[in-house]
C-alpha cells in the first residue's frame, strides 16, 4: 500500500496534496475583515499609509500603533503592514490575508524538514518517517485550533515569528547554516517580530543537548565537564546576541508608556492560573470545540482549586514523560517537542498579561506538540507490532488518521465563516465566553451599527456589570444614547470615558466626533487636540479636525451667536455653553454673571454654581468658590467635578 513512502517523489507529491489542502480549507477565509489589535496597528495607523519612512519602524516603536499603551517593539510587523497596505494601495484586508497565509504555506513545509530531520536523528533508518513527518506536519496545517492565528491579522506576529523559530532551528541543524551562522537570521528577524521569538535560545538549547553529536545526555558520566563546555560553546553566539537584543530592544526602543503587565493582580495568581490554562491549551489540541476569540477565563483562587491542582498534576506529568524519553535516543522527539510546548508557552504564563488567556497564544508552542504526540503515536504502534499483525489494522489506522485531518478541515472551514464578520465573532464569544464582558460589548456594537439600539444597550448593560469602569464601553453607551438623542446621558458616558483612561485617544476622539455631530465644532477641536496629544499618529483625529476645520468659528462669533440665542429664546444650554466659553477664554467675572443669570431661570443647577466656583477658583477668590461649590453638592452630592472644585478651594483656604 506504501510500498514507495520512502522515496523523496512520494514525500514531495504528497506536501503538494496537503499545500493545496490547506488552500481549500482556507479558501473562504481571504475576505474576513480586521478585528481586535488590526485597529490600532493597522486601521488607525498613519505609520504603515507610507513606505517612504520604513526605516522609522527600526527605531521607533511608536510607529507601531495609535495606542501610546500598545506600541511594543515589533518593526517586522509594522514594516509588512507597511508593505500590504502599499500593495493594496489602501485597507483591503486581502492583501494582508494573502501575505499572511503565503508564509503560513512556507512554514508548513519547514515544519515537514523540520520533523522528518528530528525524527531521522533518532531513527535515522526507518520506513514510517517520511509518512509520519507527513501526518504531523498535514495535521499542524489543518488543525481548527491554528485558524484562530491565521484569520487574526495582527497575529501575524505569532505565526510569522514562529516560523523564523523553525528556519533558525533547521539552518543550525544544517553543516552549512551552522558553519556560516545564517541561523542567527532568522533569529533576529523573529525577535524583531515579537518578543517571544527570545525563545529560540532555550529550543536550540535542548536541540544540542538532545541531538547533537555526542550528546550531552549519552554516557553522561563519561567526561561530563568536557561536554558540558561544548554545549555552552555552541549556545553561546545564540544565547548573548538574543539576550543582547531582547534587553536593548525591551528596555530601549519600548516606550516606557507601554504596557505590557497586569498589575492589578500578583504574580503567583497570575502564574498559579496558567497552570489550568495549559490545560485548556491542550483540550483545544486534542478537541478544539470550544475556541474562542476572547476566552473568559479569569484568575483562580485559591491555589489549591481543583482546576489549578489537576493542571499541575498533568504538567508534572508531561515534565516526567519529557526527561524519561530524553534518556531514549528513539524516544527523544517526545522529548523536545514537549519541551518546545513549555518554552514557547513561558512568556505568556510567567508575565502577568491583561489576558489571563487567549486562543491565538497557542499556534507557537503546538508546534512542539505536533513533533511529539506523531512520533509517540508511531512508537506504540510499534511497541505492539500494529503495522505485523494484520492489513485490516494498518487499514484501520489509516482511516482513524485522516477521519481526524478531515475532521480539523472541516472545523477549520467552519472557524474561517465565524471569523468572517464583527458580528458572527462576537456572537459566538458571547456563547462560548460569556462571562466576557468585552464580548457582550463588541457584540452590542454590531447592533448598533444596524439601528437596534435597545438590543444594543441590552448587551451594553451585561457589559457593565462583568467589566465595570471599562472606558471603551462607556464609549460605546454615550453613542448608543447619542444616537437615541438622550443627549444627557451621552455626554455623561463620554466623559466619564474620559475621566477613566489616560493614555488611549479613543475617549476624547469618540467624544469630539459627538460634539461636531451637535454641530459644535469648537469644542469638538478641543477634544480632538486632545487626543492627538495622546497619539500623534491617531489618523481618525487628524481626519476629522481637517474635516471641521473650515466650519470652526472664533469665540466672538460664538458669543454672539449665543447671546442671540438667549434674547430670543433664553434657554439653560445657551446659558451654560456661554459661560464655559467665557471660562475658554479666561474671562471669568462674564462666567460669574452669566452663571447667575442662568440661576434666575433655574435656581437649582448644580451646573452653574460649579462654574461659578471654578471661576471664582480661577481668580484665587477660594472662599467664594467654595461657597459656590458647597451650593452645588447640596443640589447633586455625586458631583465629582464639584466636589474636586471643592477641595481645590479649601485646600488654598488652609
Amino acid at each position: 500500500m506504501f510500498k514507495n513512502f520512502t522515496s523523496k517523489n512520494f514525500e514531495f507529491k504528497y506536501l503538494v496534496i496537503i499545500l493545496f489542502v490547506t488552500l481549500l480549507v482556507y479558501l473562504n477565509h481571504f475576505d474576513n475583515p480586521f478585528f481586535f489589535d488590526d485597529y490600532h496597528t493597522i486601521t488607525e495607523n498613519e505609520s504603515i499609509r507610507s513606505l517612504n519612512n520604513w526605516t522609522s519602524f527600526f527605531s521607533n516603536a511608536n510607529t507601531f500603533s495609535s495606542l501610546p499603551a500598545n506600541r511594543s517593539y515589533r518593526p517586522v510587523i509594522t514594516l509588512v503592514n507597511a508593505i500590504d497596505y502599499s500593495l493594496a494601495n489602501g485597507l483591503n484586508s486581502k492583501y494582508y490575508h494573502y501575505h499572511i497565509f503565503f508564509w503560513f504555506l512556507v512554514l508548513i513545509i519547514l515544519i515537514f524538514r523540520l520533523t522528518k530531520h528530528i525524527y531521522k536523528k533518532s531513527l535515522e533508518k526507518h520506513q514510517w518517517i517520511g509518512i509520519t513527518a507527513l501526518f504531523a506536519t498535514a495535521w499542524f496545517a489543518l488543525h481548527t485550533a491554528n485558524a484562530e492565528t491565521i484569520n487574526y491579522i495582527c497575529a501575524r506576529s505569532d505565526s510569522f515569528s514562529s516560523l523564523c523559530v523553525v528556519a533558525a532551528v533547521l539552518l543550525y541543524s544544517s553543516p552549512f547554516g551552522k558553519k556560516w551562522h545564517l541561523y542567527l537570521i532568522p533569529m533576529i528577524i523573529g525577535i524583531w517580530t515579537k518578543q517571544t521569538g527570545v525563545m529560540v535560545f532555550p529550543i536550540l538549547l535542548i536541540y544540542i543537548i538532545l541531538f547533537e553529536n555526542h550528546s550531552l545526555i549519552t554516557n553522561f558520566k563519561k567526561d561530563p565537564k568536557q561536554k558540558i563546555i561544548q554545549v555552552l560553546k555552541k549556545i553561546a553566539p545564540t544565547a548573548i546576541i538574543t539576550t543582547s537584543l531582547f534587553l536593548f530592544n525591551q528596555y530601549y526602543l519600548t516606550p516606557q508608556e507601554t504596557v505590557s503587565t497586569n498589575y492589578t493582580i500578583t504574580r503567583f495568581e497570575y502564574i498559579s492560573t496558567q497552570c489550568y490554562v495549559i490545560t485548556h491549551y491542550l483540550g483545544n489540541f486534542i478537541l478544539p470545540i470550544n475556541l474562542s476569540a476572547d476566552p473568559d477565563i479569569t484568575i483562580i483562587k485559591p491555589w489549591y482549586n481543583f482546576k489549578i491542582l489537576l493542571g499541575v498534576l498533568i504538567i508534572l506529568g508531561m515534565l516526567f514523560l519529557m526527561v524519561k524519553t530524553a534518556f531514549k535516543k528513539e524516544l527523544r522527539p517526545i522529548s523536545f517537542g514537549i519541551a518546545w510546548f513549555f518554552i514557547a508557552l513561558l512568556p505568556t504564563s510567567l508575565n502577568p498579561l491583561f489576558q489571563i488567556a487567549n486562543d491565538h497564544r497557542m499556534f507557537f508552542p503546538f508546534i512542539g506538540l505536533f513533533i511529539a504526540v506523531p512520533w509517540g503515536i508511531l512508537i506504540i504502534l510499534e511497541k505492539y507490532d500494529i503495522f505485523k499483525k494484520n492489513k485490516k489494522y494498518t487499514i484501520g489506522i489509516v482511516i482513524v488518521l485522516l477521519t481526524i485531518l478531515i475532521g480539523h478541515g472541516y472545523g477549520t472551514f467552519q472557524r474561517n465563516k465565524i471569523w468572517n464578520s464583527e458580528e458572527s465573532l462576537w456572537l459566538d464569544v458571547t456563547k462560548k465566553s460569556p462571562k466576557n464582558g468585552r464580548g457582550q460589548m463588541n457584540y452590542g456594537l454590531t447592533q448598533m451599527e444596524k439601528g437596534k439600539y435597545d438590543v444594543a444597550l441590552e448587551y451594553f448593560n451585561k457589559a457593565n456589570k462583568l467589566t465595570p469602569n471599562y472606558y471603551i464601553l462607556y464609549i460605546n453607551l454615550g453613542i448608543v444614547y447619542g444616537a437615541k438623542k438622550e443627549y444627557s446621558k451621552a455626554e455623561h458616558y463620554f466623559k466619564s470615558a474620559i475621566q477613566l483612561n489616560s493614555s488611549s485617544p479613543a475617549p476624547e476622539y469618540y467624544y469630539g466626533r459627538y460634539l461636531s455631530e451637535q454641530k459644535k465644532y469648537n469644542k469638538a477641536q478641543i477634544y480632538l487636540k486632545k487626543a492627538l496629544v495622546k497619539s500623534p499618529n491617531h489618523l481618525l483625529s487628524k481626519e476629522l479636525l481637517k474635516h471641521i476645520s473650515d466650519k470652526i468659528v472664533t469665540s466672538d462669533e460664538e458669543i454672539k451667536t449665543l447671546l442671540e440665542e438667549i434674547k430670543t429664546n433664553p434657554n439653560i444650554e445657551s446659558y451654560l455653553n456661554l459661560s464655559l466659553i467665557y471660562y475658554r477664554d479666561e474671562k471669568y467675572e462674564l462666567v460669574i454673571s452669566t452663571c447667575k443669570e442662568l440661576l434666575k431661570i433655574d435656581p437649582d443647577n448644580a451646573l452653574a454654581y460649579n462654574n461659578i466656583c471654578s471661576a471664582h477658583n480661577q481668580m484665587e477668590q477660594w472662599k467664594l468658590g467654595a461657597e459656590a461649590c458647597k451650593k452645588a453638592l447640596e443640589i447633586n452630592p455625586d458631583y465629582q467635578l464639584a466636589k474636586n472644585n471643592l477641595k481645590w478651594a479649601i485646600d488654598n483656604i488652609n
